[in-house]
């Protein structure tokens, strides 16, 4: 019997920053992943991102690479307007593809990709890293033991120092693709609807520009289709930060995505002020300092929720498994976004369907 080959060749599409930073770290700490080849229309850009991942093809057109039958999956690491023509040229080659949040523009955009999907051998996926971040995971699995009793509320905060004047073109305006509200409000779109098992009801959104973004800052408030509440403040130019609060009947579950302890659990019975809770916590972070130090030492957690994803995806072409982040998931979070700009727009709530059809 002929031995199965169980090593995958990556090809990726797209050597901006997102695929220098944390796509390609991330795929060559996995033994069972070969990064073989790589395209991008900028030859310089390709030829010295190939040369630091020690990639052996380099293409200035994926339409190229995609005609080689030794790759098996491809990446889609290009700037959202440019996800849709080489995912559905890499699915309609029978490749396996894993296509970087946001899934595409338009919802007809997303449906195009998810009517090819459906007929494709390969396994297709959109990339939305923070649900295999560690403590995310875990937060997961506190809510579904219902600890926190009856959910209430989510409330986050996501900023960044992102200077506009230091920007790519793209990043600055909707219509590419940019924008706090839409590049970046899909993670937290997303985690609504992961950890909480519901789908945006309506939703009402503000939003200020600046002199390079159209949407610089942004906050959302929506109605989840259980009567959950759910909101988040997105800032593109201030000090880093990546928060997530779960309020239940029970207590509160407070995630900071940028701390390796960022896990607590608040009972319904105790203020954060208390003398003895605080000496608890500052124990049981000590306590945790064997496990987290490793995180730390590996590039902490932001950097092993992509290893964490390309892991899962490899698994699921290589074992032939479904992914569990589904291209109806990005599709999703996609109209959300859209009718969060649709409301800033038109100052008022936008209605939305019920996502039935969303896994």
């Amino acid at each position: 019997m002929e031995k199965r080959d169980d090593t995958l060749r990556v090809g990726i599409i797209g050597c901006g920053n997102a695929a220098e930073r944390w796509h390609l770290p991330a795929l060559r700490q996995l033994a069972d992943v070969r990064l073989v080849a790589a395209a991008d229309i900028d030859p310089a850009r390709v030829r010295r991102v190939g040369e630091k991942f020690d990639i052996e093809q380099q293409f200035t057109d994926y339409r190229v690479m995609l005609d080689r039958a030794d790759i098996q999956a491809i990446a889609i690491i290009t700037p959202t307007q440019a996800h849709a023509e080489p995912a559905m040229a890499a699915i309609a080659a029978g490749k396996s593809v894993l296509i970087d949040k946001p899934l595409a523009m338009t919802p007809a955009e997303c449906d195009r990709l998810i009517a090819a999907a459906a007929s494709s051998p390969g396994k297709v996926m959109v990339g939305f890293n923070l649900r295999w971040h560690r403590l995310v995971q875990r937060a997961h699995a506190i809510i579904e033991s219902g600890a926190l009793g009856e959910i209430k509320a989510v409330t986050g905060v996501y900023s960044h120092w992102h200077p506009g004047e230091k920007a790519q073109v793209w990043h600055k305006r909707r219509e590419t693709g940019g924008g706090i509200l839409f590049n970046e409000g899909v993670h937290h779109f997303d985690l609504w609807r992961s950890l909480l098992g519901t789908e945006v009801a309506d939703i009402y959104a503000v939003s200020r520009p600046s002199e390079h973004f159209e949407d610089e800052t942004s906050t959302i408030v929506a109605r989840m289709t259980d009567g959950i509440s759910a909101s988040c403040t997105l800032v593109y130019e201030s000090s880093p930060n990546n928060e997530i609060q779960i309020l239940g009947r029970q207590g509160r579950l407070h995630l900071s995505l940028y701390r390796f302890d960022g896990l607590e659990f608040f009972p319904n019975s105790v203020y954060p002020g208390d003398v003895r809770e605080r000496l608890r916590r500052i124990v049981a972070a000590a306590g945790k300092l064997p496990e987290t130090l490793p995180v730390m030492f590996k590039g902490g957690d932001s950097a092993l929720s992509y290893l964490a994803q390309w892991r899962h995806f490899a698994d699921c072409v290589l074992h032939d498994r479904q992914p569990d982040c589904s291209l109806l998931d990005g599709r999703r979070a996609v109209e959300i976004a859209l009718a969060a700009i649709e409301s800033v727009s038109t100052n008022r709530p936008v209605a939305m369907t019920t996502g039935e059809e969303a896994s």
